[in-house]
């Protein structure tokens, strides 16, 4: 040992090295999701029952099993169930915010030729149900469209449009904490650790001074190693994801199972009776989770197989609700150029055997469309979901 260092001199050294340590293993414990411990995973308790939660025990986030689930989650949208999963707005979750809107007759997409001969998407208001909007919904609209009838996506490349695309993300972040899926917004490093780590190595570098300047100098070697390993500790481990509320990490295991659903779906899961509403309950969220061509060519088997088992017009009447669903065609006339020139305003006039035809016809290419229209979006997102959508959210920003 060097003369004039004590073992006190030691102990004093390793004080903040042991703080930092002891809060950094906090901090990392905080951020790992809570979940509810007296329901199956992907449930909420019942009013009145036990709401007892805990922290998950290995990584971060619930890993166990995930039972699929039939069904869209609870309280919840395409981009929502999107973000939850992963923490990040993708330009899928908002290309999936427009197939629902489109599916429930709030806009329509149609596909363009433009002059150039490139193909473009043509967004337009019919002017229908936008009281039904949730806030999201409504200010990925309104940032589409900016008070506009119609637009084309093309158009929307251009250096002003970033920030109402950064609007469009923030209503999102804002939804999946207002309800209470995370207690802030969901990319908050906490940079607080981080800035006592930078002010830990600013006391080493006094205590590296004061040494020099000192008789004994030894004896703050200790001390400034301590603070020095400390700060470097607390930046290094210091920073984590907001973890999810129990009731995120139900949102998210809900959204897991109806994932592996689409994923795993077959067209003789689907009954007849229910393709209306398995149409538009799955494509949305097929879109949002990646899987939109395995959904439209399971959902395109299923109408085959109902038109064999039940014949054209039933199976029509069945798909598209009395043959005719406004979203539903709308939707597939514009991406896929359903029935070819056929107006699909008419199609409860013409033939059922050539509309179901034609809406099978469809079905062979909407995965493909719906994928290149995701594509077009998350092209216009700078970093496709890297925007920390953090601007004006009261309820807790990034902070790197």
């Amino acid at each position: 040992m060097p003369a004039g260092l004590t073992v006190a001199d030691i102990l004093v050294g390793l004080v903040p090295l042991l703080a930092a340590g002891v809060v950094v293993g906090i901090f990392r414990w905080r951020r790992k999701d809570e979940i509810f411990t007296d329901v199956t995973p992907g449930l909420v308790p019942v009013a009145g029952a036990s709401d007892r939660t805990e922290r998950v025990r290995r990584g971060v986030e619930y890993s166990g099993p995930v039972a699929v689930r039939f069904n869209p989650p609870d309280n919840s949208t395409p981009a929502l169930s999107g973000t939850v999963i992963d923490g990040i707005v993708h330009g899928r979750d908002l290309t999936a915010t427009l197939v629902d809107l489109a599916l429930r007759g709030i806009v329509t997409l149609e596909k363009e030729t433009t002059p150039k001969g490139k193909d473009d998407w043509r967004i337009a208001r019919t002017g229908v149900g936008e009281e039904t909007l949730a806030e999201h919904e409504r200010v990925l609209l309104d940032a589409l469209l900016a008070g506009k009838r119609s637009v084309l996506l093309g158009s929307l490349r251009q250096a002003d449009v970033a920030q109402r695309w950064r609007n469009a993300e923030i209503a999102v972040y804002r939804a999946v904490v207002d309800r209470g899926w995370y207690r802030k917004h969901p990319r908050s490093r906490n940079g607080l650790l981080s800035f006592l780590g930078v002010a830990l190595i600013l006391a080493a570098c006094g205590a590296g001074l004061v040494a020099a300047a000192a008789e004994n100098h030894w004896q703050w070697v200790p001390l400034g190693v301590g603070l020095g390993v400390g700060g470097v500790l607390l930046i290094w481990r210091g920073r984590g994801r907001t973890p999810r509320t129990a009731l995120g990490s139900a949102a998210r295991i809900q959204a897991l199972g109806y994932e592996e659903y689409l994923k795993t779906a077959e067209a003789g899961q689907l009954r007849h009776e229910e393709l209306a509403g398995e149409i538009r309950s799955m494509l949305p969220y097929a879109v949002a989770f990646g899987v939109a061509p395995h959904v439209a060519s399971v959902l395109g088997d299923a109408l085959r197989s109902a038109r064999i088992a039940e014949g054209s017009e039933a199976a029509l009447d069945m798909a598209v609700e009395a043959a005719f669903d406004p979203g539903l065609f709308y939707l597939m006339d514009g991406l896929v150029d359903l029935v070819g020139s056929v107006d699909l305003s008419a199609l409860a006039d013409v033939d059922p055997g050539d509309a179901l035809s034609g809406l099978l016809d469809g079905f062979d290419g909407l995965g493909d469309a719906l994928s290149d229209l995701g594509d077009g979006i998350g092209d216009l997102i700078p970093g496709d979901g890297c925007l920390d959508g953090c601007d004006g959210c009261d309820v807790g920003c990034i902070d790197f």
